[in-house]
C-alpha cells in the first residue's frame, strides 16, 4: 500500500492511517484485486511522499469518501489536479482516488483515463499499481476494449499476480471475445484445471473450456470433456446429445447409437423428432426389427406425429426386417393417403413377399397407373412374376415383354422370357411323353386281353366279334376292339 509521509504530530498520523485504508477500500464495490504471490520486483525510486498542503487536502476528501459524496470527491481531486503543482506520486494518488469517485459515479471511461495515467506515472507501489492494472483491466473489458484489458491484467500477472480463476476466466473470455482461440485456451485450461483441484470445476468452466476445443476443432479433446460433463450431471438431455453428436462425429457411430439408446431407455427423447431419429439410427445399425417395435410403439402412444413420412419409415423398418405381414396395414395406410405411385410400389412388393400374388400383381398395376416411379420396368418385371407364381404363363410373358423396354429390367425380363419358352417347350415335351406312355400302356392291355382265356361273361356284338375290357383310359386311342383310333391331334 502506499506509504504517505508526514511529519505532523496526529494530524499526519490520522493521514497515514486513512491513507493506508483509502486503496482497500476503494475498488471494494464489484471489483476484484488479485494480491501477488510474492514480492513484486518494483523499479529503483525514492519512497513516495506527499506534501503537508497536499496532505491536508487530501485528508479532506478522504473523509467525504468516508461519507459516500462522490461528486465532491471527484471536484476536489480536479481542483488539486488542475490548480497545484503536484509531484508525479501526488498525481498518482489523486488520480486514483478520483477514479474510484469517478466509477462510483458510473462514469467508467472517465475512471478508466485516470487509473491508466496513474499507472503510466510508474510511482506508485507495484502491489498498489497491479490492483489497478487488474481493475482497469476489467473495466476495459466490460467497456469492451478486450485487447486493452487483456494487456493490463496479463502485465500485472508479469509483474508477480498469481493467476487464479477468476482470472484465468476472464482473461479466456476476452480471447474468445477476440476470436483469438489460440490464445484464450491456455487461460481456459488453466482455469478449469484450478478449478477441478479446489472442489471440482463449474457448468461455467466446462463450457468455457468446451467452447475454444469446439472452435479450435481438437475433438478428442472435446470428446473427452463431454465425457467427464456426462458423467458429473447424468440428468442433463444436452451433455448426451452433445456427447453422440461427437462419437459420431469421430466415427464412433455404434457408440453414438448406444448413447441415443440409453438415452431413450431413460426418457429423455420425447420430441417426435428425436424419436424418429432414433428409428432411422436403428435402420442405420441393421437393426430394423427394434427399431420398428419401437416407432410403432411411439407412434401408438402419439408421442410421434402420424404423418405420411414417418408411416413409411416405419413400413420401411417392418419390410427390412422381412416383417411383410406387419408391414401391409402400414403400407397400405400409407399408399391410399398419399396415392403416390412410389408408396404403392412399396405396398405392392410387401404382398408379393408375403404371397399375396393377386393382390400384389393388383397394387403393382395400380403404381404403373399413378405414375411417378423411378424404375417402371421393375413393376413390370414384378407383374411378371406375381403372374409366373399364379401359372400365367401367357400374361407373365406379356408382363416381362413390356419390362424390355427400359434398360435397367431388360437383362431380367430376357431371362424371364427365355425361362417361359424353355418351360413351354418342356411341356410340350412332357404332355407327348405322357401321351406315348399312355398309348404304350393301353397297347399292353389290349394285348393281355386278347390273349386271355374267353369266358361265358365276354361281350360279344352281333357279329359275333368280342369286345375287349379296357382301362377307361385307353378309349382316347383304342376302341372296344381293341383297334387303335386316328390320333385326334394329327387329324
Amino acid at each position: 500500500m502506499d506509504r504517505i509521509i508526514h511529519p505532523v504530530g496526529t494530524a499526519g498520523r490520522r493521514l497515514v492511517a486513512l491513507a493506508a485504508l483509502t486503496f482497500s477500500l476503494a475498488l471494494a464495490a464489484g471489483l476484484a484485486t488479485a494480491p501477488p504471490a510474492r514480492a513484486a520486483q518494483a523499479p529503483d525510486r525514492s519512497e513516495g511522499t506527499i506534501s503537508p498542503a497536499i496532505g491536508e487536502r487530501l485528508l479532506e476528501l478522504l473523509e467525504l469518501e468516508a461519507g459516500g459524496a462522490w461528486s465532491e470527491v471527484e471536484a476536489g481531486c480536479t481542483r488539486l489536479i488542475n490548480e497545484r503543482a503536484l509531484s508525479p506520486y501526488e498525481r498518482a494518488i489523486l488520480l486514483r482516488q478520483r477514479g474510484r469517485a469517478l466509477y462510483e459515479l458510473d462514469r467508467l471511461d472517465a475512471a478508466i483515463r485516470d487509473w491508466r495515467a496513474a499507472i503510466e506515472l510508474a510511482v506508485l507501489p507495484e502491489e498498489d499499481a497491479n490492483a489497478l492494472r487488474i481493475n482497469t483491466g476489467q473495466l476495459l473489458m466490460a467497456a469492451e476494449d478486450y485487447r486493452g484489458g487483456i494487456d493490463l491484467i496479463e502485465a500485472a500477472i508479469d509483474r508477480g499476480v498469481p493467476l487464479n480463476v477468476d482470472l484465468a476466466m476472464r482473461l479466456a473470455q476476452a480471447h474468445g471475445r477476440l476470436d483469438d482461440h489460440s490464445g484464450g485456451l491456455p487461460y481456459a485450461r488453466t482455469a478449469f484445471t484450478m478449478a477441478e483441484a479446489d472442489g471440482g470445476a463449474t457448468r461455467e468452466q466446462f463450457s468455457l473450456l468446451l467452447f475454444f476445443y469446439q472452435q479450435l476443432e481438437r475433438t478428442p479433446e472435446q470428446l473427452g470433456l463431454m465425457e467427464q460433463m456426462v458423467s458429473r450431471w447424468p440428468t442433463e438431455k444436452a451433455n448426451w446429445t452433445s456427447y453422440a453428436a461427437l462419437l459420431a462425429q469421430v466415427g464412433r457411430e455404434p457408440d453414438a447409437f448406444e448413447v441415443n439408446r440409453i438415452m431413450y431407455l431413460n426418457g429423455m427423447l420425447n420430441s417426435s423428432q428425436e424419436l424418429v431419429r432414433l428409428a432411422q439410427y436403428y435402420s442405420y445399425y441393421d437393426y430394423p426389427y427394434g427399431g420398428a417395435t419401437m416407432l410403432e410403439r411411439e407412434l401408438n402412444a402419439g408421442r410421434v406425429d402420424a404423418e405420411t413420412a414417418n408411416l413409411q419409415l416405419l413400413a420401411n423398418l417392418w419390410r427390412h426386417a422381412r416383417e411383410w405381414e406387419r408391414a401391409l396395414p402400414v403400407l397400405q395406410r400409407v399408399a391410399t393417403t398419399s396415392g403416390a405411385g412410389a408408396d404403392y410400389e412399396a405396398f405392392g412388393e410387401a404382398l408379393y413377399q408375403a404371397g399375396n400374388f393377386r393382390e400384389a400383381e393388383d397394387v403393382f398395376l395400380q403404381a404403373l397407373n399413378r405414375g411417378g416411379l423411378s424404375r417402371p420396368g421393375d413393376i413390370w418385371t414384378y407383374i411378371g412374376n406375381a403372374r409366373m407364381e399364379q401359372d400365367n404363363l401367357n400374361g407373365a410373358e406379356q408382363a416381362f415383354l413390356r419390362a424390355l423396354d427400359w434398360e435397367s429390367s431388360r437383362a431380367g425380363a430376357q431371362g424371364w422370357l427365355q425361362f417361359i419358352t424353355s418351360k413351354r417347350e418342356i411341356l410340350t415335351a412332357t404332355v407327348e411323353l405322357e401321351r406315348l406312355t399312355a398309348i404304350e400302356t393301353c397297347e399292353f392291355e389290349v394285348e393281355r386281353a386278347r390273349r386271355g382265356v374267353p369266358g361265358p361273361e365276354d361281350d360279344y356284338d352281333s357279329e359275333g366279334r368280342r369286345r375287349l375290357e379296357l382301362p377307361q383310359m385307353c378309349g382316347e386311342w383304342f376302341d372296344a376292339y381293341g383297334d387303335r383310333l386316328p390320333d385326334p391331334e394329327r387329324t
